[in-house]
């Protein structure tokens, strides 16, 4: 049976071909746009924009079939190494495929999909920006950490196959200072780094060279550490970001080569930097680690840390993010993303906090700063003692008096009776104080 077509109008037949001629107008501007657009000029734009931090190469860029899609061949950067015996972090991608979203242009929202191809690794996701929030979504597989900049996060190169999840949706609003910017306390989010297996941290040349806010310390770290290789047989860490916290939830790692324990807690303001951190580091190094690296080793055990109770060097993370302190202290408590001064979870988010011990004592990097012993306390005077007050004697009595212990008043020498023979006073009796303890006197004569 053929299906018939309603009879149509001629207003109604005139509209359909206005529509008709619109979408074959767009759909040709589209495609005439993807086949004619400078994605060369595009690439060297991007090369221009990084040439800040980088040495960047693309190898070839190829326009796709679908609007909006464009391929980057071949992309490496290169940092720039401050000194010449310094090792260049490098970063390969082989293929790189971004997709601009036209669509997604029409609801004025700018969305960009990647999906990268590094070694044997890949890395695929999408970002969103609009006028309200900026969303991104990211996951990797098998990413070999040689080709990612770990050098500049972590101060060290890393070998290994790692496994990555990152997303954030941030809120775009009007900040308290005024302006229009991202409002980091309604964030929200999930991050996961997993190193499954066969993970190194060092690469036996590469200098440790932790970056210290304080130019003095940063000085006194000078050239940096001599550090070998620490092998990490797993790892584990997932960050959660909400309700106005960023706080690091699990941390599990397992290395022959020693133990390390991380605390961290973000009570997010408004600007990221702003934020207060409270987090401590705790760690130390095998036997096994001593006799294969011992100036790893020894780095581990100069860092100026304090050693806690449970045998592990300490290192308090405190302040704003943006000015983050790392004191020789020993950490209390765990830090909890919770409330730490109200943890039974009531209204209000006050800052989170380690009870410490010792006194304040700013981490000096690559050299141990002694925590110096607090002074002795000053003893305690004896009590003086009290003179007892001669006894009043009945004139019709002739009992002799008794002498008096304990606290007394009256300045008036004790005399004992005529022909009485002086009796020393019992160890340990005397003039007792408000404890009761008293101060031995001498046999009076």
């Amino acid at each position: 049976m053929a299906f018939a077509f309603p009879h149509l109008g001629r207003k109604t037949k005139l509209a359909l071909k206005i529509v008709g001629f619109f979408l074959l107008a767009v759909v040709t501007f589209v495609f005439a746009l993807q086949l004619t657009f400078p994605y060369d000029r595009v690439k060297d734009r991007l090369v221009e924009a990084l040439s800040t931090k980088y040495d960047v190469q693309i190898g070839d860029v190829e326009r796709g079939i679908v609007p909006g899609r464009v391929y980057f061949k071949a992309v490496t950067l290169r940092t720039r190494p401050a000194k010449a015996e310094e090792v260049p972090s490098v970063l390969y991608i082989e293929k790189l495929e971004v997709d601009m979203g036209i669509l997604a242009l029409l609801s004025s929202t700018a969305k960009v999909n990647i999906d990268a191809k590094i070694a044997t690794g890949h890395i695929k996701g999408s970002i969103s920006l609009s006028k309200k929030r900026t969303v991104v979504d990211i996951s990797g597989i098998d990413v070999p950490a040689g080709n990612l900049p770990m050098k500049e996060i972590i101060g060290l190169p890393m070998s290994g196959k790692l496994e990555l999840e990152f997303s954030l949706d941030l809120p775009i609003d009007k900040l308290k200072s005024g302006r229009t910017g991202p409002d980091w306390t309604a964030a929200k989010g999930d991050i996961t780094f997993e190193c499954p297996s066969g993970c190194t941290f060092g690469d036996g040349k590469t200098k440790l060279k932790p970056k210290l806010n304080n130019a003095r310390n940063q000085a006194f770290a000078g050239e940096g550490i001599e550090f070998g290789k620490i092998n990490v047989d797993s790892m584990l860490a997932h960050v959660k970001i909400a309700d106005g916290q960023l706080e690091l939830d699990k941390f599990d790692t397992k290395s022959q080569d020693g133990e390390l324990h991380v605390d961290f807690a973000l009570t997010l303001a408004q600007d990221f930097g702003e934020s207060d951190v409270a987090g401590c580091l705790r760690f130390k190094g095998s036997d096994g680690l001593q006799k294969r690296e011992p100036k790893t080793y020894a780095a581990l055990t100069t860092t100026g840390a304090s050693i806690g109770p449970d045998n592990l060097f300490h290192i308090r993370l405190d302040g704003k993010f943006k000015t983050m302190k790392r004191l020789a202290q020993f950490c209390g408590p765990a830090v909890k993303s919770a409330n730490m001064d109200n943890p039974g979870g009531a209204a209000g988010n006050s800052r989170p906090s380690i009870t410490v011990q010792p006194a304040d004592e700013s981490l000096r990097g690559g050299s141990a700063a002694p925590v110096n012993p607090p002074p002795p306390a000053a003893p305690t005077p004896a009590p003086a003692t009290p003179t007892p007050s001669p006894p009043t004697t009945p004139s019709n009595t002739e009992t002799p008096p008794t002498p008096m212990t304990g606290s007394a008043s009256g300045s008036a020498a004790f005399q004992p009776p005529p022909n009485a023979e002086a009796q020393p006073v019992p160890e340990g009796s005397g003039t007792a104080g408000a404890g009761g303890a008293g101060t031995d006197q001498p046999p009076i004569r």
